[in-house]
């Protein structure tokens, strides 16, 4: 080789050790992200072999969001569930404990949500056996907060709490919106964070509507002097997004201020700078939807998702996931290319958790 060659080829000392020092970072990282380190790892292999042997989109399960309920208190604007498009009736405690017995077998996370899940009379029955009997690892409850005070007892069980919160200024005119509900669900904040201790193990989600963008700002430097994890997405309209909020320089600066807060580390944002992008800014993503499945009250799963409104088998009578989704699979193929139109948290992080798991971890760690 000559010296030219030599040159060419030479890396700085401290250039390799940066590099080092980037690598072991990450590991460290994930290490300190025990016990999901070892699930992490195992999923990706699988779904590499899925993707890349198999040549199927239908990836294994990461989370299951599982709805306790359709009821709700509160008749937001932009909820979904209010009138869903496939109804299902509520099991009993019994029976609601056996689908969660049969999501277990295939995942350690769940995300309980509805519907309002404390207005299940057995809701906290439910969380404890789940956290505690069924030892689930990570075991999520979305709620608006409402009624946290009649059901102190799920906070014994869930290992993070998802609040839902679209507003610091309270509004009293409209009884069944969040606006009006603000003074109760701040009282219930407040005993929450006692009684969970670390505030970041609480979550306030927001949705972004034209009317409420100065809201959402104040709405996240409120979170970051709280220290709980602010995290956000755009209301949809039939399963859609407001694409005119593109066009909106106040929502794009918005957009700004959470990704250069999450990037610089200044406080607990959910995601990463790249799934906010895609998330907030409507990027193309493809959507692995078997990632995150969603089961109703009656174990009723859908297949490939639920927008799609195709439910391709109950837990109760089939058994598992798997065979769900190969039931679905046959009956209505593989996952469509659907370019990505519902602009959720779960479905971009799928995008980047199978498409790039590495850059995913190092900016989730980072």
């Amino acid at each position: 080789m000559t010296d030219m060659e030599k040159r060419a080829n030479f890396v700085p000392v401290a250039a390799l050790d940066k590099r080092r020092r980037t690598k072991m970072d990450l590991l460290r990282g994930l290490v300190r992200q025990a016990p999901f380190v070892g699930k992490n790892f195992s999923l990706y292999f699988r779904n590499a072999w899925r993707r890349k042997i198999l040549r199927t989109n239908v990836v294994a399960p990461y989370a299951v969001t599982f709805y306790v309920t359709h009821k709700c208190n509160l008749d937001c604007s932009y909820c979904t569930q209010k009138e869903p498009d496939v109804f299902s009736e509520e099991l009993g405690t019994a029976g609601t404990l056996q689908v969660l017995k049969r999501i277990r077998k295939e995942t350690d996370s769940i995300v309980i949500t509805g519907g309002e899940p404390t207005l299940r009379s057995d809701i906290e029955e439910i969380v404890m056996a789940a956290r505690f009997g069924l030892k689930f690892r990570s075991l999520l409850l979305i709620t608006n907060g409402t009624l946290l005070d009649r059901k102190r007892g799920i906070l014994n069980g869930v290992t993070g709490l998802i609040v839902s919160l679209d507003a610091l200024q309270a509004d009293p005119t409209n009884s069944l919106s969040k606006p009006a509900a603000l003074p109760k669900v701040m009282e219930n904040l407040a005993v929450a964070k006692a009684r969970l201790g670390d505030p970041r193990r609480i979550t306030i989600s927001t949705v972004i509507e034209e009317w409420n963008i100065a809201e959402v700002e104040r709405l996240m430097d409120w979170c970051g002097e709280q220290g709980f994890v602010f995290a956000a997405q755009s209301a949809q309209n039939d399963k859609m997004p407001n694409l005119a909020l593109l066009k909106n320089a106040k929502y794009q600066a918005l957009v700004d201020k959470i990704i250069a807060r999450r990037r610089d580390g200044k406080q607990a944002i959910n995601g990463t700078p790249r799934t906010i992008e895609t998330l907030l800014r409507f990027r193309d993503f493809q959507c692995y939807p078997t990632m995150f499945p969603r089961v109703y009250p009656n174990g009723d799963v859908f297949y490939p998702c639920e927008p799609l409104r195709k439910v391709a088998g109950n837990l109760l009578r089939d058994g598992s996931l798997r065979r769900i989704f190969a039931a679905g699979k046959e009956k209505y193929g593989d996952i469509p290319p659907c370019q990505g139109i519902c602009y959720l948290f779960g479905n971009v992080v799928s995008h980047y958790y199978v498409n790039d798991f590495w850059g995913l971890a190092g900016d989730f760690i980072r």
